[in-house]
């Protein structure tokens, strides 16, 4: 398990190498850095076809669909960018939805023509997924750790801000200012309302249940499911569209980044059966480290696997039983501990992350400049949340 955590960077690298020297296709790059590190990791050639496999079909179920979606959108109706302001608004609406990656790629319209905006957007998203109710990544962390959501969402929202004002930052400094004017329109509407049926799944699923139980629950639920959503864009997009245009809709634009949304859910399916992020978050859960426990023990596991959701449950298990220890046992404490799991799921955003791809082609990057911008951007923002959160605990 340690050698595949030292692996790990090495894969990384592989594949920023086999895209941007020799060319590959990134589906070709990932599945043949899957191949090579997991016979380096010792696994069998079985487990590792099945996690690929198994990952790969996650993936497109949960987040290609609305990479089409969204992509498709883009074609026939929404051929201008949001403006910079309209631009958070999105990304804090999207990150309170339900798929953080869903999210992204049905905005995939509001980055055309503004690499600039559409990064914004996209480490505005990841921030406010990561730390703002009624988002699932919230929520699961103030639920493992008994705090009040309303406590925990009174810490977040300011370290959400600061985590959102470095994001923009970042990429003010690193991507040159050529954006398109912004524009704002009725045909908006074919994503803003995908968009708010994720957030609505998000408040379903809440373990208050606040839209009710049984067959109102399953509805809310169901209706926000990637098919529907995805139904439901292309169906506005072209009666807001007003005209009848099939080439639009027969292109096959999104078709390497649909290939390389899979391929990272299966790259981060294959680094999980190695159990190294739970491996190396035990290093962590030590009582002299404070809040810095929970942060470290989430961003390990999110760099190592990939997954958001599972960083935050694992790193939120792990740690509950240590809040006295770790003097955080009390309701504004475990608020505390809760939002620095989820700052610490922020980080790090890289190659076997969906986000990552989809953010890297709405940015028209490169998979090495993506992982500077992007990769880089999310620890930015993690590191700015913690120190906001260490701040606001010496007060509380």
């Amino acid at each position: 398990m340690i050698l595949a955590s030292l692996l790990l960077p090495i894969a990384v690298a592989a594949i920023v190498f086999l895209v941007q020297k020799v060319r590959l296709p990134v589906f070709l790059a990932v599945m043949a850095t899957v191949v090579v590190y997991g016979i380096a990791a010792d696994m069998t050639f079985q487990s590792v076809g099945k996690a690929f496999g198994l990952g790969f079909a996650t993936a497109l179920e949960q987040t290609g669909l609305l990479v089409v979606a969204g992509a498709l959108v883009g074609a026939v109706v929404l051929r201008a960018p949001l403006g910079t302001g309209t631009s958070a608004a999105a990304g804090v609406l999207a990150g309170l939805g339900a798929s953080a990656s869903g999210g992204l790629a049905l905005l995939q319209p509001a980055g055309q023509d503004a690499p600039r905006r559409a990064l914004g957007l996209a480490l505005t998203l990841l921030a406010a997924a990561a730390l703002l109710a009624p988002s699932p990544l919230a929520v699961a962390a103030a639920s493992v750790m008994k705090a009040s959501i309303r406590t925990e969402l009174m810490i977040a929202v300011p370290v959400a801000a600061v985590a959102i004002a470095l994001g923009w930052w970042h990429v003010a400094r690193q991507i040159p200012s050529t954006d398109e004017p912004g524009r704002l329109n009725w045909a908006w509407l074919c994503v803003a309302i995908p968009l708010v049926l994720l957030v609505v799944q998000s408040i379903a699923q809440m373990p208050s249940e606040p839209l009710g139980k049984g067959g109102s629950r399953e509805f809310y639920i169901g209706i926000s499911k990637p098919l529907m959503l995805a139904a439901i864009a292309i169906t506005l997009a072209i009666v807001l569209a007003r005209r009848w245009e099939p080439s639009a809709l027969a292109g096959r634009s999104w078709a390497p980044l649909l290939l390389a949304v899979g391929a990272s859910g299966g790259l981060a399916r294959v680094f999980d059966e190695t159990g190294m992020a739970e491996l190396l978050a035990e290093y962590v859960l030590h009582p002299r480290y404070g809040v810095l426990t929970p942060f470290l023990a989430a961003a390990i596991v999110k760099t190592m696997q990939g997954n958001s959701l599972t960083a935050v449950l694992t790193a939120s298990g792990m740690v509950e039983p240590m809040l006295p220890a770790l003097g955080l046992d009390s309701a504004s404490g475990r608020a505390i501990a809760a939002a620095a799991v989820g700052a610490g799921s922020m980080a790090i955003c890289h190659v076997n992350d969906p986000f990552f791809w989809i953010a890297a082609h709405m940015g028209r990057l490169s998979p090495g400049r993506a992982l500077y911008v992007v990769s880089l951007g999310s620890a930015v923002m993690a590191i700015g949340a913690l120190i906001v959160i260490a701040a606001i605990r010496q007060f509380i």
